[in-house]
């Protein structure tokens, strides 16, 4: 028993070589062949072909090529090319140019040309890959005002929120998951009561991830109904007019006027002053926070700007110690593209924010 293996290159390869063979029959070794093929795309699809495929090769002479015809170009896949939208030029002798329509984020796998008189000529592309150098980001702090006036005081004052930029300049889409963004904080650091020197804590993993949008919503929900100032003040003239109300039998009618006016007038003035937010800050809070998982387009939707929330509070440490980070040094992005294979790059930031440099 002989086990096979075989690859996505190798799948494309056999299906090129197959529908090769059933065009034009056997394969026999020819002066025609294509050594690589190229493509550019217009992201905005306003052209009436905006997919161009340069073939490049030897060999593209003589009336198999003065003739050729779109029918006699094959690009696999071709599911999702438009029928009858090819159009075919033979540029010179080692270049065919083929125009087509096909969705922006096309990838060709595989050409075959049929020349007449010809055997077929058939190549399998390599598969398209993602270098380092084609996702660029920056990250940035957001001032303190601008946070609380965006998404509210409590996590204003809770957590850092940071700007993140992340443009795809790859052909293929890429995916970030919120477990993908690895920070690397500046700890608080603790004085040693021994030697009166300041040293670094204890502080477990060196790295942490943002919280995600439930979380931070709940702490946003949380300071808005309870632990915030506004909500402190609130609550506490509402529990002072019930308790008014319930003893100002036992007082004068002046007393009761004042518990009317403290709980009508007076606060309806602090509602005034202090406007409730809350459902403005929410819709920003939950269009512009970066979610679970964010799929970046291709060049037809190359970028996204969201926020990310890195806490700024005493947090607890998986070595069960406690601390509070300062600032951040510095932001891994680990994203993946549709072949599954995974990429890291790191950044160094600070306001305001400047390119990475890809590392290893």
């Amino acid at each position: 028993m002989h086990q096979i293996r075989c690859n996505a290159k190798s799948i494309v390869s056999l299906t090129v070589l197959s529908l090769g063979i059933l065009l034009g029959g056997t394969m026999p070794a020819t002066a025609q062949q294509i050594t690589s093929v190229s493509m550019l795309t217009d992201p905005l699809q306003t052209s009436d072909y905006p997919h161009v495929l340069n073939i490049i090769g030897t060999g593209f002479t003589g009336t198999g090529f003065t003739g050729l015809t779109p029918a006699q170009v094959v690009l696999i896949p071709n599911e999702t090319v438009a029928s009858g939208s090819t159009a075919v030029n033979v540029r010179s002798p080692t270049l065919i140019e083929v125009q087509f329509t096909a969705p922006v984020d096309y990838q060709v796998q595989g050409v075959v040309l049929s020349p007449t008189g010809l055997p077929p000529i058939t190549f399998a592309a390599p598969p398209a890959t993602c270098r380092l150098e084609d996702v660029l980001y920056q990250y940035e702090i957001t001032p303190d005002k601008l946070a609380r006036d965006t998404f509210g005081n409590g996590l204003a004052k809770n957590f850092f929120v940071v700007q993140l930029s992340i443009i795809n300049k790859c052909r293929l889409k890429i995916i970030v998951p919120i477990a993908g963004i690895q920070v690397t904080p500046e700890w608080d650091m603790k004085t040693d009561a021994k030697t009166d020197t300041k040293t670094e804590a204890n502080t477990g993993h060196r790295t942490i991830s943002p919280y995600g949008l439930d979380h931070v919503v709940a702490a946003y929900n949380t300071d808005r109904t309870s632990t915030g100032s506004r909500a402190i003040l609130l609550n506490a003239m509402q529990a002072l007019t019930t308790v008014g109300s319930a003893v100002q039998l036992f007082f004068g009618p002046g007393f009761a006027q004042g518990v009317a006016i403290f709980g009508g007038g007076l606060r309806n003035a602090v509602l005034e002053i202090s406007k409730d937010l809350s459902a403005a800050q929410l819709k920003s809070l939950t269009s512009e926070t970066f979610q679970t998982t964010e799929v970046i387009g291709t060049t037809g939707n190359p970028g996204i700007q969201k926020f990310i929330f890195i806490p700024k509070t005493v947090v607890t440490l998986p070595t069960k110690g406690k601390q509070r980070i300062i600032d951040i040094k510095k932001i891994n992005l680990t994203w993946s593209v549709a072949d599954n294979t995974t990429q890291t790059s790191a950044a160094t930031s600070t306001s305001p924010a400047t390119t990475p440099s890809p590392t290893n």
